[in-house]
This record gives C-alpha cells, sequence and structure tokens, in this order.
C-alpha cells in the first residue's frame, strides 16, 4: 500500500504547476541560491524537531525563523529576472570528444 500523495501548487508568485513535495516547483526551487535553499530546509527541520518537544517559547521561535526563511526565498522569486531555459543548456563531451548538449537534464 502506498501513501497518499498532497498536491499543491508551487508557492513562487503566479506558478500553477503542481508539486507533491516541498514548496516550489523544481524550476523555482534551483532558481533559489544555494544558500537560501540550505537556510530555509534548517530552519524547517529545526522547526518540526522542536514540534511537540520543545518549550512553546522556542517552537515560536523556531516557526518564525522559517516563516523569514521562507518569505526571503518567495521575494527572492519576486525580484530576480527569470532564465531563459536556452540559458540553461550545457555541454558535456562523449568519450570519443563528440558534444553532447543537455537542456533541463534530457539530451538533445
Amino acid at each position: 500500500m502506498t501513501a497518499a500523495r498532497h498536491h499543491t501548487s508551487c508557492s513562487a508568485e503566479g506558478c500553477r504547476s503542481q508539486i507533491t513535495r516541498g514548496w516550489f516547483c523544481k524550476d523555482h526551487w534551483f532558481a533559489v541560491p544555494a544558500d537560501m535553499r540550505r537556510a530555509v530546509l534548517a530552519a524547517y527541520n529545526a522547526a518540526r524537531a522542536a514540534h511537540c518537544r520543545a518549550p512553546r517559547e522556542e517552537q515560536d521561535r523556531l516557526n518564525r525563523a522559517y516563516g523569514v526563511a521562507f518569505r526571503d526565498c518567495q521575494e527572492h522569486l519576486r525580484r530576480a529576472p527569470r532564465t531563459p531555459a536556452h540559458a540553461m543548456s550545457t555541454t558535456a563531451y562523449a568519450p570519443d570528444g563528440q558534444a553532447v548538449t543537455y537542456v533541463e537534464g534530457r539530451m538533445l
């Protein structure tokens, strides 16, 4: 038996992508700088670990820190210009020296 999946929309402003976990769709999540992603994950994990185990004041403090980190991610996405898909392509070289182009993780 598999667990039921909760479907919701990406938390980025104007994005209607459906997601099954996390806060943002893949495109928006990786548009957030790595240090901000680490900060929101750390704040979320700390708040989750304190749930029902820490004094109420500590839970409130950790929940507020998580909320601030989450809103920082949303604000970054609001301000940051979108990178066009063609700019996200990667060129790798096969052992025979032939160039192979990947866009969004898929070989062209």
